[in-house]
């Protein structure tokens, strides 16, 4: 597989942001957010209405300069002091490849360690220099078949994965031009006011996720295997993520205690806006995000229903208490007193599996005009110590019918061979399916 570069330019906002907007602080969840970067890639297999990759090209450019001038904090560049975005319309870099090969044959037999080729910048997990002071990056990839694989990388300190998906809806609201695109509600600021006492290498978790030689797995759950999961756990109204997670903790427990480890953390991301009361709007930019954990000792024959229960019952924490200490000028010292106890737990467990949600965002909706994705991933995991040097994390995304569940599973080598064995992993999921299956 070759893969040639068309173009590569600026893409600005059709209409200049004014003048007092050009300062975009970020809030305290921005702050704590983890210096990272988060690459995602959309597949499109192709249209039915057979188009030139020009003009698509021409489409997606022109769709995403309308919406940069309502997203335009994304089309500036990080200020000098780390603090702030300088809106100056700068643009977001865009590029377009050729790709010689057809996306069905590549997507057969899908190799995740490829897609980072889809994406415009090297990527650098462990901070965000790939994206040199930019604040997101996107390339469009054509493929010899005609299918589309649209590449972006965000810094994540401005966008959690609900900005991400409201970015991408509105961009392809913007490209079919069937009605006005969402502008973003920018309170985060007046919510959690930025907190000059936190450093700009302020990184929540990163120092605490373990590195390791890294094994990877997908394993899909579809809606008739997540109905025998729901009714196993004997829990009144469980949630697919929830009956998931807590299969995925129990065979986590199995390869642990293994490795002579006794207890185990499940370690959470929370929307807040969800948790709010009133609930935040969903269109609300930035970081919103919450930690919470759950741990029990580990077992070789932990009940499911007792894993969703306390998967539950960490995420109940998570509630308006919990937002509202965060609230306004005195919003650190709740801030302190909400995540101090969990990166303690965090700090001192024997082992921690580390879980990031992206369901019910909608992601397998996004249209650009040619039909919804066949495939939506995050391209920094794989079996690739560089591309993802931390282990024990799990990823999970709805899947393309919105009623399955597929995960990510990224374990140390040592764990993945004990975890890929057990049966009972195997009678409920598909085992890194291609996503034509």
């Amino acid at each position: 597989m070759e893969i040639v570069l068309i173009s590569k330019e600026n893409v600005q906002p059709s209409s200049p942001t004014p003048l007092h907007l050009k300062s975009y602080k970020f809030s305290m969840l921005d702050q704590i957010a983890p210096a990272m970067v988060v690459p995602v890639v959309l597949y499109f297999s192709s249209p039915d209405e057979i188009l030139s990759s020009h003009h698509t090209t021409d489409s997606l450019k022109r769709s995403l300069s309308l919406i940069l001038s309502r997203f335009y904090p994304i089309a500036g560049r990080i200020s000098e002091d780390g603090l702030s975005v300088d809106c100056n319309d700068q643009g977001v870099p865009f590029s377009v490849v050729k790709v010689t090969a057809r996306l069905s044959d590549l997507l057969k037999n899908p190799d995740p360690h490829l897609a980072k080729r889809f994406v415009p910048c090297e990527l650098t997990v462990e901070d965000e220099s790939g994206l040199d002071g930019n604040l997101a990056m996107i390339q469009v990839n054509h493929f010899d078949c005609g299918g589309i694989a649209i590449g972006l990388v965000f810094r994540h300190k401005i966008a959690d994965a609900m900005t991400i998906g409201s970015f991408l809806h509105a961009w392809a609201a913007s490209a079919r031009v069937t009605s006005d695109p969402v502008c973003p509600n920018y309170i985060s600021q007046s919510l959690f006011p930025q907190k000059e006492e936190l450093s700009k290498q302020t990184n929540s978790l990163g120092p605490l996720l373990k590195k390791g030689k890294t094994s990877m797995h997908r394993y899909v759950f579809d809606a008739s295997a997540i109905r025998q999961l729901k009714a196993e756990s004997n829990i009144e109204r469980p949630t697919r993520v929830q009956v998931v997670l807590a299969l995925l903790w129990k065979c986590f427990m199995v390869a642990s205690l293994s490795n002579g480890k006794q207890v185990s953390l499940v370690s959470q991301t929370v929307n807040l806006r969800r948790r709010a009361r009133p609930s935040f709007p969903s269109d609300c930019f930035g970081n919103f995000i919450g930690f919470t954990n759950a741990s029990s000792t580990n077992e070789n024959k932990k009940e499911l229903g007792h894993l969703v229960k306390e998967i539950r019952d960490a995420i109940s924490k998570i509630d308006h208490d919990y937002v509202n200490r965060m609230l306004g000028d005195g919003g650190l010292s709740g801030c302190i007193q909400n995540l101090q106890p969990i990166f303690s737990e965090i700090f001192k467990a024997d082992d921690v599996l580390f879980c990031q949600s992206w369901s019910g965002f909608g992601m397998y909706n996004v249209d650009f005009g040619w039909g919804k994705p066949i495939w939506v991933i995050r391209c920094d995991a794989g079996n690739n110590s560089e591309s993802m040097p931390f282990v024990n994390v799990v990823w999970l995304i709805d899947t393309k019918f919105s009623d399955g569940i597929e995960a990510w599973v990224i374990l140390d080598e040592k764990y993945m061979e004990v975890f890929e064995k057990i049966e009972e992993l195997q009678t409920y999921a598909s085992i890194d399916p291609s996503p034509f299956d």
